[in-house]
Protein backbone atom coordinates (compact mmCIF):
# COMPACT_ATOMS: atom_id res chain seq x y z
CA UNK A 1 0.00 0.00 0.00
CA UNK A 2 1.20 3.46 -1.14
CA UNK A 3 0.13 6.75 0.72
CA UNK A 4 1.14 10.08 0.60
CA UNK A 5 1.54 13.47 2.72
CA UNK A 6 2.95 16.93 2.13
CA UNK A 7 5.25 19.13 4.51
CA UNK A 8 5.01 22.82 4.31
CA UNK A 9 7.76 25.03 5.01
CA UNK A 10 7.68 28.91 5.48
CA UNK A 11 9.45 31.13 2.67
CA UNK A 12 12.66 31.46 5.08
CA UNK A 13 12.71 27.51 5.40
CA UNK A 14 11.06 26.88 8.80
CA UNK A 15 8.67 23.77 9.21
CA UNK A 16 5.01 24.95 9.65
CA UNK A 17 3.61 21.73 9.73
CA UNK A 18 2.59 18.54 8.21
CA UNK A 19 -0.64 17.33 6.99
CA UNK A 20 -1.52 13.10 6.18
CA UNK A 21 -4.12 11.70 4.86
CA UNK A 22 -4.80 9.84 7.99
CA UNK A 23 -2.97 11.64 11.04
CA UNK A 24 -3.05 10.10 14.61
CA UNK A 25 -4.06 13.56 15.72
CA UNK A 26 -4.51 17.01 14.27
CA UNK A 27 -5.36 18.37 10.95
CA UNK A 28 -6.18 15.75 8.06
CA UNK A 29 -5.03 16.31 4.73
CA UNK A 30 -7.52 17.50 2.21
CA UNK A 31 -6.75 17.18 -1.61
CA UNK A 32 -9.52 17.07 -4.20
CA UNK A 33 -8.19 14.22 -6.09
CA UNK A 34 -4.87 13.47 -4.59
CA UNK A 35 -2.14 15.57 -6.20
CA UNK A 36 -1.56 15.75 -10.24
CA UNK A 37 1.15 16.21 -12.35
CA UNK A 38 4.34 16.71 -10.32
CA UNK A 39 6.86 16.77 -12.87
CA UNK A 40 10.72 15.61 -12.09
CA UNK A 41 13.53 15.82 -14.23
CA UNK A 42 15.48 12.70 -15.21
CA UNK A 43 18.07 14.18 -12.65
CA UNK A 44 15.65 14.06 -10.07
CA UNK A 45 14.75 18.19 -10.55
CA UNK A 46 11.76 19.36 -9.57
CA UNK A 47 10.36 21.28 -11.85
CA UNK A 48 5.96 22.27 -11.69
CA UNK A 49 3.44 20.39 -9.82
CA UNK A 50 -0.74 21.75 -9.61
CA UNK A 51 -3.43 20.62 -7.17
CA UNK A 52 -6.72 21.39 -5.70
CA UNK A 53 -7.65 20.96 -1.77
CA UNK A 54 -9.24 22.86 1.24
CA UNK A 55 -7.37 25.89 2.01
CA UNK A 56 -7.99 25.91 5.53
CA UNK A 57 -6.22 22.37 6.26
CA UNK A 58 -3.40 23.05 3.93
CA UNK A 59 -2.41 25.63 5.13
CA UNK A 60 -0.32 27.06 2.19
CA UNK A 61 0.67 30.31 2.21
CA UNK A 62 2.48 32.24 -0.57
CA UNK A 63 5.92 31.54 -1.47
CA UNK A 64 5.78 28.37 1.14
CA UNK A 65 7.45 25.74 0.25
CA UNK A 66 5.59 21.91 0.21
CA UNK A 67 7.36 18.66 -0.32
CA UNK A 68 5.27 15.87 -1.53
CA UNK A 69 6.31 12.90 0.95
CA UNK A 70 5.30 9.03 -0.21
CA UNK A 71 5.85 5.92 1.67
CA UNK A 72 5.12 2.30 0.89
CA UNK A 73 3.34 -0.32 3.46
CA UNK A 74 4.34 1.78 6.47
CA UNK A 75 8.28 2.24 5.38
CA UNK A 76 9.53 5.40 5.66
CA UNK A 77 8.81 8.65 3.88
CA UNK A 78 10.69 9.14 0.66
CA UNK A 79 10.38 13.05 -0.61
CA UNK A 80 8.76 12.66 -4.42
CA UNK A 81 8.84 16.95 -4.69
CA UNK A 82 9.55 20.22 -3.91
CA UNK A 83 8.61 23.25 -4.79
CA UNK A 84 7.93 26.85 -4.31
CA UNK A 85 4.10 27.98 -4.01
CA UNK A 86 3.48 30.19 -6.59
CA UNK A 87 -0.37 30.44 -6.80
CA UNK A 88 -2.57 29.53 -3.52
CA UNK A 89 -6.28 29.08 -3.06
CA UNK A 90 -8.22 31.97 -1.10
CA UNK A 91 -9.62 30.84 2.38
CA UNK A 92 -13.16 31.78 1.45
CA UNK A 93 -13.07 29.05 -1.04
CA UNK A 94 -14.07 25.51 -0.52
CA UNK A 95 -11.44 24.42 -2.88
CA UNK A 96 -8.27 25.81 -4.06
CA UNK A 97 -6.07 25.66 -6.85
CA UNK A 98 -2.43 25.32 -6.09
CA UNK A 99 0.95 25.70 -8.47
CA UNK A 100 4.11 24.94 -7.42
CA UNK A 101 7.13 25.26 -9.03
CA UNK A 102 11.15 23.79 -8.46
CA UNK A 103 13.49 26.11 -6.99
CA UNK A 104 15.17 26.05 -9.82
CA UNK A 105 12.45 27.48 -12.09
CA UNK A 106 11.08 30.05 -9.32
CA UNK A 107 13.65 30.86 -6.68
CA UNK A 108 16.87 30.60 -8.41
CA UNK A 109 15.83 32.76 -10.76
CA UNK A 110 15.08 35.74 -8.69
CA UNK A 111 18.73 35.46 -5.89
CA UNK A 112 21.64 36.65 -7.23
CA UNK A 113 25.21 35.27 -7.63
CA UNK A 114 27.15 37.67 -5.77
CA UNK A 115 31.10 36.18 -5.42
CA UNK A 116 34.25 35.04 -7.73
CA UNK A 117 34.07 31.10 -8.77
CA UNK A 118 37.51 30.55 -9.25
CA UNK A 119 39.06 27.91 -11.88
CA UNK A 120 38.13 24.77 -10.62
CA UNK A 121 36.38 21.62 -12.10
CA UNK A 122 33.34 22.75 -13.24
CA UNK A 123 30.79 20.37 -10.32
CA UNK A 124 33.58 22.23 -7.57
CA UNK A 125 32.75 25.18 -9.25
CA UNK A 126 28.97 24.70 -8.92
CA UNK A 127 29.02 23.45 -5.44
CA UNK A 128 30.97 26.57 -4.26
CA UNK A 129 28.47 28.75 -6.10
CA UNK A 130 25.53 26.95 -4.42
CA UNK A 131 27.54 27.46 -0.74
CA UNK A 132 28.35 30.99 -1.74
CA UNK A 133 24.37 31.20 -2.42
CA UNK A 134 23.30 30.08 0.66
CA UNK A 135 25.79 31.77 3.14
CA UNK A 136 24.35 35.30 1.24
CA UNK A 137 20.94 34.53 3.29
CA UNK A 138 19.22 35.01 0.56
CA UNK A 139 16.96 31.75 0.39
CA UNK A 140 16.69 31.37 4.18
CA UNK A 141 17.23 27.76 5.56
CA UNK A 142 15.33 26.32 2.15
CA UNK A 143 17.74 25.05 0.34
CA UNK A 144 20.44 22.58 1.60
CA UNK A 145 24.19 22.44 1.39
CA UNK A 146 25.38 20.24 -1.95
CA UNK A 147 27.51 17.45 -1.45
CA UNK A 148 30.15 15.68 -3.86
CA UNK A 149 26.99 13.21 -4.71
CA UNK A 150 24.27 15.72 -5.69
CA UNK A 151 27.15 17.25 -7.67
CA UNK A 152 30.18 15.34 -8.73
CA UNK A 153 33.30 16.81 -9.87
CA UNK A 154 33.09 16.14 -14.01
CA UNK A 155 36.57 16.23 -15.00
CA UNK A 156 36.03 19.71 -16.67
CA UNK A 157 38.38 22.57 -16.03
CA UNK A 158 36.18 25.70 -15.82
CA UNK A 159 37.68 29.08 -16.17
CA UNK A 160 37.04 31.55 -12.95
CA UNK A 161 33.91 33.34 -13.62
CA UNK A 162 32.35 36.47 -10.91
CA UNK A 163 28.95 36.01 -10.09
CA UNK A 164 28.63 39.78 -10.69
CA UNK A 165 25.03 39.67 -9.69
CA UNK A 166 23.75 37.57 -12.10
CA UNK A 167 20.62 35.74 -11.30
CA UNK A 168 22.02 32.54 -10.33
CA UNK A 169 19.41 30.20 -12.63
CA UNK A 170 20.92 32.62 -15.31
CA UNK A 171 24.79 32.13 -14.70
CA UNK A 172 24.14 28.04 -14.00
CA UNK A 173 21.91 28.11 -17.53
CA UNK A 174 23.69 30.29 -20.13
CA UNK A 175 27.65 30.21 -18.60
CA UNK A 176 28.46 26.77 -16.46
CA UNK A 177 26.08 24.41 -17.67
CA UNK A 178 27.37 24.48 -21.38
CA UNK A 179 31.22 24.14 -19.69
CA UNK A 180 30.75 20.21 -20.09
CA UNK A 181 29.53 17.86 -22.65
CA UNK A 182 28.93 13.96 -23.01
CA UNK A 183 27.72 12.04 -26.44
CA UNK A 184 25.33 9.37 -24.81
CA UNK A 185 24.34 6.44 -27.26
CA UNK A 186 20.55 5.12 -27.33
CA UNK A 187 19.38 1.30 -29.08
CA UNK A 188 16.88 2.13 -31.66
CA UNK A 189 14.08 -0.38 -32.76
CA UNK A 190 15.73 -2.14 -35.54
CA UNK A 191 18.98 -2.62 -33.50
CA UNK A 192 21.01 0.39 -34.59
CA UNK A 193 21.97 3.41 -32.58
CA UNK A 194 21.96 6.70 -32.19
CA UNK A 195 24.01 9.27 -30.80
CA UNK A 196 22.99 12.60 -28.98
CA UNK A 197 25.01 15.38 -27.36
CA UNK A 198 23.95 16.52 -23.90
CA UNK A 199 25.23 18.75 -21.57
CA UNK A 200 24.64 18.47 -17.56
CA UNK A 201 21.18 18.34 -16.57
CA UNK A 202 20.39 20.99 -12.89
CA UNK A 203 18.45 21.83 -10.56
CA UNK A 204 17.57 21.22 -6.97
CA UNK A 205 15.60 17.45 -5.94
CA UNK A 206 13.13 16.63 -3.56
CA UNK A 207 15.11 16.94 -0.71
CA UNK A 208 15.48 20.17 -1.13
CA UNK A 209 19.47 19.98 -2.37
CA UNK A 210 21.30 21.29 -5.64
CA UNK A 211 21.83 18.49 -8.50
CA UNK A 212 24.21 19.08 -11.05
CA UNK A 213 25.34 16.39 -13.52
CA UNK A 214 24.90 13.87 -15.79
CA UNK A 215 21.41 11.43 -15.01
CA UNK A 216 22.93 8.10 -14.50
CA UNK A 217 20.75 4.62 -14.47
CA UNK A 218 18.59 2.88 -17.26
CA UNK A 219 14.83 2.57 -16.28
CA UNK A 220 13.37 -0.45 -17.11
CA UNK A 221 9.87 -0.68 -18.86
CA UNK A 222 8.59 -3.70 -20.04
CA UNK A 223 4.73 -4.20 -21.24
CA UNK A 224 4.63 -7.73 -20.15
CA UNK A 225 4.68 -6.32 -16.20
CA UNK A 226 1.23 -5.22 -14.81
CA UNK A 227 -0.41 -2.11 -15.29
CA UNK A 228 2.64 -0.91 -17.57
CA UNK A 229 1.59 0.98 -20.56
CA UNK A 230 3.53 2.23 -23.81
CA UNK A 231 2.20 4.77 -26.35
CA UNK A 232 3.47 7.31 -29.03
CA UNK A 233 3.59 10.95 -28.78
CA UNK A 234 3.54 13.15 -31.87
CA UNK A 235 7.23 14.28 -32.95
CA UNK A 236 7.21 17.98 -32.49
CA UNK A 237 9.75 19.56 -35.24
CA UNK A 238 8.79 23.26 -34.29
CA UNK A 239 12.33 24.58 -33.21
CA UNK A 240 15.14 23.03 -35.64
CA UNK A 241 18.69 24.63 -34.73
CA UNK A 242 21.84 23.77 -36.42
CA UNK A 243 23.94 26.72 -36.38
CA UNK A 244 24.34 29.44 -33.80
CA UNK A 245 25.75 33.23 -34.68
CA UNK A 246 27.57 34.10 -31.62
CA UNK A 247 27.34 38.02 -31.32
CA UNK A 248 29.10 39.92 -28.74
CA UNK A 249 27.22 42.81 -27.56
CA UNK A 250 29.85 45.66 -27.63
CA UNK A 251 32.31 46.42 -30.34
CA UNK A 252 34.19 49.17 -31.15
CA UNK A 253 34.00 51.67 -34.21
CA UNK A 254 36.26 54.13 -35.71
CA UNK A 255 35.80 57.45 -37.35
CA UNK A 256 38.28 55.94 -40.30
CA UNK A 257 39.46 52.64 -41.20
CA UNK A 258 42.76 52.40 -43.43
CA UNK A 259 44.94 49.20 -44.54
CA UNK A 260 47.89 49.53 -46.53
CA UNK A 261 48.97 46.15 -48.15
CA UNK A 262 51.63 45.30 -49.30
CA UNK A 263 53.75 48.85 -48.51
CA UNK A 264 54.03 51.26 -44.84
CA UNK A 265 54.53 54.85 -44.83
CA UNK A 266 53.02 55.49 -47.71
CA UNK A 267 55.84 53.66 -49.78
CA UNK A 268 52.83 51.82 -52.37
CA UNK A 269 50.45 48.77 -51.91
CA UNK A 270 46.94 48.60 -52.03
CA UNK A 271 44.79 50.46 -49.82
CA UNK A 272 41.36 48.92 -48.73
CA UNK A 273 39.40 51.75 -46.72
CA UNK A 274 35.97 51.76 -44.72
CA UNK A 275 33.10 53.93 -44.82
CA UNK A 276 33.44 56.01 -41.30
CA UNK A 277 31.99 53.86 -38.08
CA UNK A 278 30.97 51.10 -39.22
CA UNK A 279 28.88 49.04 -36.59
CA UNK A 280 28.72 45.68 -37.94
CA UNK A 281 29.51 43.63 -34.98
CA UNK A 282 31.98 40.51 -33.90
CA UNK A 283 30.21 37.52 -34.67
CA UNK A 284 31.52 33.76 -34.44
CA UNK A 285 29.62 30.46 -36.24
CA UNK A 286 29.23 27.34 -34.65
CA UNK A 287 27.93 24.18 -35.56
CA UNK A 288 25.81 22.47 -33.40
CA UNK A 289 23.90 19.49 -34.84
CA UNK A 290 23.90 18.29 -38.10
CA UNK A 291 21.73 19.59 -40.88
CA UNK A 292 19.95 16.19 -41.36
CA UNK A 293 16.32 18.38 -41.04
CA UNK A 294 17.98 21.21 -43.16
CA UNK A 295 20.12 24.01 -41.83
CA UNK A 296 18.44 26.82 -39.48
CA UNK A 297 20.51 29.53 -37.52
CA UNK A 298 19.82 30.86 -34.29
CA UNK A 299 21.72 34.30 -33.15
CA UNK A 300 23.40 34.30 -29.21
CA UNK A 301 24.40 37.60 -27.84
CA UNK A 302 26.83 36.83 -25.26
CA UNK A 303 28.96 39.97 -23.44
CA UNK A 304 32.11 41.43 -23.77
CA UNK A 305 33.88 39.69 -20.72
CA UNK A 306 37.26 38.84 -19.96
CA UNK A 307 36.52 35.62 -18.97
CA UNK A 308 35.23 34.70 -22.73
CA UNK A 309 38.37 35.82 -23.80
CA UNK A 310 42.48 34.73 -24.10
CA UNK A 311 45.35 36.75 -23.53
CA UNK A 312 47.92 37.28 -26.11
CA UNK A 313 51.28 38.27 -24.68
CA UNK A 314 53.29 40.59 -26.33
CA UNK A 315 56.93 40.80 -25.93
CA UNK A 316 57.99 44.17 -25.63
CA UNK A 317 56.82 48.02 -24.73
CA UNK A 318 58.09 51.13 -26.17
CA UNK A 319 57.03 54.58 -25.28
CA UNK A 320 57.42 58.28 -27.57
CA UNK A 321 55.12 61.31 -27.26
CA UNK A 322 54.26 64.58 -29.00
CA UNK A 323 54.34 67.25 -26.49
CA UNK A 324 52.43 70.74 -26.72
CA UNK A 325 55.85 72.70 -26.09
CA UNK A 326 56.76 72.73 -30.05
CA UNK A 327 59.25 70.75 -32.30
CA UNK A 328 62.47 69.59 -30.08
CA UNK A 329 64.80 67.94 -31.92
CA UNK A 330 66.33 65.59 -30.70
CA UNK A 331 62.47 64.25 -29.04
CA UNK A 332 63.19 63.88 -25.63
CA UNK A 333 62.55 60.40 -24.34
CA UNK A 334 59.53 59.23 -22.00
CA UNK A 335 60.28 57.60 -19.07
CA UNK A 336 58.92 54.53 -18.48
CA UNK A 337 58.65 52.34 -15.13
CA UNK A 338 57.76 49.27 -14.52
CA UNK A 339 57.08 45.73 -15.53
CA UNK A 340 56.50 45.27 -19.21
CA UNK A 341 54.82 42.07 -18.64
CA UNK A 342 52.07 42.96 -15.98
CA UNK A 343 50.65 44.79 -19.08
CA UNK A 344 49.38 41.28 -20.20
CA UNK A 345 49.50 39.41 -17.06
CA UNK A 346 45.53 39.24 -16.96
CA UNK A 347 45.47 41.58 -13.37
CA UNK A 348 45.16 45.29 -12.74
CA UNK A 349 48.03 45.12 -9.97
CA UNK A 350 51.86 47.05 -11.22
CA UNK A 351 51.88 48.05 -15.00
CA UNK A 352 53.81 50.66 -16.69
CA UNK A 353 53.90 54.57 -15.83
CA UNK A 354 54.57 56.87 -18.55
CA UNK A 355 55.93 60.39 -18.06
CA UNK A 356 57.01 63.04 -19.57
CA UNK A 357 60.76 65.04 -18.72
CA UNK A 358 60.71 67.93 -16.75
CA UNK A 359 59.48 71.65 -18.68
CA UNK A 360 57.24 69.12 -21.22
CA UNK A 361 53.78 69.01 -21.43
CA UNK A 362 52.78 65.63 -23.28
CA UNK A 363 49.98 66.06 -26.10
CA UNK A 364 49.74 62.57 -27.11
CA UNK A 365 51.61 59.35 -25.79
CA UNK A 366 52.42 56.56 -28.49
CA UNK A 367 52.81 53.38 -26.96
CA UNK A 368 53.92 50.45 -28.89
CA UNK A 369 53.72 46.24 -28.23
CA UNK A 370 55.89 43.95 -29.89
CA UNK A 371 54.39 41.03 -30.65
CA UNK A 372 56.05 37.75 -31.36
CA UNK A 373 56.06 35.71 -34.44
CA UNK A 374 53.22 32.92 -34.63
CA UNK A 375 50.59 34.95 -32.62
CA UNK A 376 47.49 34.81 -33.77
CA UNK A 377 45.08 37.19 -35.11
CA UNK A 378 43.60 38.99 -32.18
CA UNK A 379 39.74 39.34 -31.53
CA UNK A 380 40.52 42.86 -30.01
CA UNK A 381 42.33 44.40 -26.96
CA UNK A 382 42.03 44.98 -23.18
CA UNK A 383 43.44 48.81 -22.46
CA UNK A 384 43.32 50.23 -18.76
CA UNK A 385 44.36 53.22 -18.67
CA UNK A 386 42.24 55.41 -16.00
CA UNK A 387 43.95 58.65 -16.84
CA UNK A 388 43.84 58.93 -20.88
CA UNK A 389 41.21 58.39 -23.56
CA UNK A 390 41.87 55.78 -26.78
CA UNK A 391 42.47 58.16 -30.15
CA UNK A 392 43.88 56.05 -32.40
CA UNK A 393 45.21 52.61 -33.19
CA UNK A 394 47.84 51.24 -36.18
CA UNK A 395 48.76 47.72 -36.48
CA UNK A 396 52.32 47.58 -38.01
CA UNK A 397 53.54 44.02 -39.85
CA UNK A 398 55.93 43.09 -42.34
CA UNK A 399 52.98 42.83 -45.07
CA UNK A 400 51.52 46.18 -44.27
CA UNK A 401 49.55 48.33 -42.17
CA UNK A 402 46.08 49.06 -40.55
CA UNK A 403 45.41 52.72 -38.77
CA UNK A 404 42.42 53.31 -36.91
CA UNK A 405 41.34 56.94 -35.71
CA UNK A 406 39.63 58.17 -33.29
CA UNK A 407 38.01 54.94 -31.43
CA UNK A 408 35.25 54.65 -29.77
CA UNK A 409 34.02 51.59 -28.34
CA UNK A 410 31.70 51.71 -25.40
CA UNK A 411 32.56 51.11 -22.15
CA UNK A 412 36.63 50.01 -20.94
CA UNK A 413 38.37 47.60 -20.38
CA UNK A 414 37.15 45.39 -23.59
CA UNK A 415 37.03 46.57 -26.91
CA UNK A 416 36.36 44.09 -29.26
CA UNK A 417 37.33 44.78 -33.07
CA UNK A 418 34.26 44.38 -35.88
CA UNK A 419 33.97 41.71 -38.18
CA UNK A 420 34.95 43.38 -40.61
CA UNK A 421 38.27 44.11 -39.05
CA UNK A 422 38.94 40.59 -37.82
CA UNK A 423 37.80 38.88 -40.63
CA UNK A 424 38.88 41.48 -43.32
CA UNK A 425 41.70 43.88 -42.47
CA UNK A 426 43.56 42.29 -40.11
CA UNK A 427 43.74 39.03 -42.18
CA UNK A 428 45.04 41.16 -45.35
CA UNK A 429 48.31 42.02 -43.42
CA UNK A 430 48.90 39.48 -39.90
CA UNK A 431 52.11 37.91 -40.30
CA UNK A 432 54.46 36.79 -38.17
CA UNK A 433 55.56 39.80 -36.05
CA UNK A 434 54.03 42.66 -35.80
CA UNK A 435 53.72 46.01 -33.83
CA UNK A 436 50.66 47.31 -32.44
CA UNK A 437 50.92 51.20 -31.54
CA UNK A 438 47.81 52.47 -29.50
CA UNK A 439 47.51 56.39 -29.30
CA UNK A 440 46.17 58.08 -25.83
CA UNK A 441 45.48 61.36 -25.01
CA UNK A 442 45.99 61.82 -21.17
CA UNK A 443 43.83 64.23 -19.17
CA UNK A 444 46.43 65.61 -17.40
CA UNK A 445 49.14 66.82 -19.68
CA UNK A 446 52.04 67.05 -17.21
CA UNK A 447 51.47 64.27 -14.74
CA UNK A 448 52.22 60.52 -15.22
CA UNK A 449 49.75 58.44 -16.52
CA UNK A 450 49.62 54.90 -15.48
CA UNK A 451 48.76 52.21 -17.93
CA UNK A 452 47.32 48.93 -15.86
CA UNK A 453 46.29 46.63 -18.66
CA UNK A 454 47.26 46.56 -22.82
CA UNK A 455 47.05 43.47 -24.46
CA UNK A 456 45.82 42.11 -27.47
CA UNK A 457 42.89 39.46 -26.55
CA UNK A 458 41.61 36.37 -28.65
CA UNK A 459 38.17 34.81 -28.14
CA UNK A 460 38.25 31.19 -25.99
CA UNK A 461 36.48 29.25 -28.71
CA UNK A 462 36.23 26.38 -26.54
CA UNK A 463 33.89 28.66 -23.77
CA UNK A 464 32.02 30.31 -26.78
CA UNK A 465 31.04 26.94 -28.39
CA UNK A 466 30.40 25.91 -24.62
CA UNK A 467 27.66 28.94 -24.51
CA UNK A 468 26.23 27.82 -28.11
CA UNK A 469 26.06 23.79 -28.25
CA UNK A 470 23.05 23.71 -25.21
CA UNK A 471 20.85 25.58 -27.86
CA UNK A 472 20.73 23.01 -30.38
CA UNK A 473 17.66 21.82 -31.34
CA UNK A 474 16.34 19.10 -33.74
CA UNK A 475 13.19 16.48 -33.79
CA UNK A 476 12.67 13.48 -32.01
CA UNK A 477 12.64 9.86 -33.74
CA UNK A 478 9.43 8.19 -31.93
CA UNK A 479 9.18 9.97 -28.53
CA UNK A 480 7.00 7.52 -26.59
CA UNK A 481 5.23 7.95 -22.84
CA UNK A 482 5.07 4.99 -20.68
CA UNK A 483 2.26 5.08 -17.21
CA UNK A 484 3.55 2.69 -14.61
CA UNK A 485 1.66 2.21 -11.31
CA UNK A 486 2.97 3.43 -8.38
CA UNK A 487 5.59 6.31 -7.81
CA UNK A 488 8.27 3.67 -6.62
CA UNK A 489 9.98 4.86 -9.82
CA UNK A 490 13.40 6.86 -9.35
CA UNK A 491 14.63 9.51 -11.94
CA UNK A 492 17.12 7.85 -14.49
CA UNK A 493 18.90 8.78 -17.40
CA UNK A 494 17.27 6.40 -20.03
CA UNK A 495 14.85 4.07 -20.42
CA UNK A 496 14.66 0.53 -21.62
CA UNK A 497 11.14 -0.12 -23.37
CA UNK A 498 10.27 -3.61 -24.55
CA UNK A 499 6.75 -3.17 -26.79
CA UNK A 500 4.90 -6.51 -26.61
CA UNK A 501 1.96 -7.97 -28.99
CA UNK A 502 -1.37 -9.36 -27.61
CA UNK A 503 0.01 -12.83 -27.03
CA UNK A 504 2.95 -11.45 -24.98
CA UNK A 505 5.27 -11.75 -27.96
CA UNK A 506 8.26 -8.98 -27.99
CA UNK A 507 7.63 -6.54 -30.84
CA UNK A 508 10.52 -4.24 -30.01
CA UNK A 509 13.17 -3.35 -27.52
CA UNK A 510 14.62 0.47 -28.12
CA UNK A 511 16.04 3.12 -25.33
CA UNK A 512 15.40 6.34 -25.27
CA UNK A 513 16.89 9.57 -23.23
CA UNK A 514 14.27 9.82 -20.15
CA UNK A 515 12.67 13.86 -20.05
CA UNK A 516 10.42 14.00 -17.32
CA UNK A 517 8.88 12.15 -15.38
CA UNK A 518 4.96 12.71 -13.89
CA UNK A 519 4.25 11.54 -10.24
CA UNK A 520 0.31 11.99 -10.19
CA UNK A 521 -3.11 10.00 -9.18
CA UNK A 522 -6.43 8.87 -11.19
CA UNK A 523 -9.39 9.08 -10.72
CA UNK A 524 -9.36 6.33 -8.09
CA UNK A 525 -7.29 7.92 -5.86
CA UNK A 526 -4.36 5.32 -7.55
CA UNK A 527 -0.86 6.14 -7.64
CA UNK A 528 0.80 6.46 -10.92
CA UNK A 529 4.13 7.66 -12.38
CA UNK A 530 4.15 8.73 -16.25
CA UNK A 531 7.61 8.91 -17.84
CA UNK A 532 8.40 10.64 -21.45
CA UNK A 533 10.86 9.79 -22.86
CA UNK A 534 12.82 11.46 -26.00
CA UNK A 535 10.32 14.49 -25.69
CA UNK A 536 9.40 16.49 -22.63
CA UNK A 537 5.51 17.94 -23.32
CA UNK A 538 3.49 17.52 -26.15
CA UNK A 539 4.07 18.55 -29.73
CA UNK A 540 0.87 20.82 -29.23
CA UNK A 541 2.38 22.82 -26.60
CA UNK A 542 5.67 22.94 -27.89
CA UNK A 543 4.80 23.92 -30.65
CA UNK A 544 2.96 27.50 -28.69
CA UNK A 545 5.89 27.57 -26.98
CA UNK A 546 8.45 27.74 -29.69
CA UNK A 547 6.68 30.80 -30.66
CA UNK A 548 6.20 32.78 -27.83
CA UNK A 549 10.27 31.68 -27.12
CA UNK A 550 10.94 32.73 -30.82
CA UNK A 551 9.89 36.49 -30.42
CA UNK A 552 11.53 36.74 -27.44
CA UNK A 553 14.78 35.86 -28.62
CA UNK A 554 14.06 37.82 -31.67
CA UNK A 555 13.35 40.85 -29.72
CA UNK A 556 16.69 40.56 -27.85
CA UNK A 557 18.78 39.87 -31.08
CA UNK A 558 17.20 43.15 -32.93
CA UNK A 559 18.21 45.22 -29.70
CA UNK A 560 21.65 43.92 -30.09
CA UNK A 561 22.38 44.00 -33.36
CA UNK A 562 20.04 48.14 -33.11
CA UNK A 563 23.39 48.63 -30.50
CA UNK A 564 26.11 47.77 -31.91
Amino acid sequence: MEEYRIRVLSPDGTEKHVRELDPPAGMPLFLVGGPRRMEVGPLGDCREATFEGDPLTLGIGPRDTVQVQYRTDAGPWLNRYAGTAVITGSSRSEVGRYKLQGLRYRRLTEVEARTLLPEADLGAQVRRLFTDLIASGQLGGTLQAPTQESVPDLNVTSAAIHGNYWAAAKLLDERLRGRSRQTRTYLNADGSTQSRDVNPEWGVNADLQPVFGYPAGTLVIDEAEFGVEIDGMDTDSTTLVTDVRVMFTRTMTAQFLLTEVGGQDGEGGTIISTPARSTAPQTISVPVAPRTFGEAWRTLPLPTAPELFTTLPGDGVSARAFYFTGPVDPLPPVTVTGDPAALWDGTLTGGLTLAPPDGNTVFLYYLTVSIPPGTPIPDGFRLVVPGASLSGLTVRTPAGQMRMGTVSAGAPPMYVFPDVVRSEHLPAIWADGANVEFVLAPFDRAAPLLVSELSLIGVNRALVEASAFPLARTPTLNPVTARLPGWNHRPAGAAQLTLRGPLGEVIETRELPIELLVYDTDDDGELFTEVRCGQRDEAEALSFTAVISARDQNATTDAVQAST
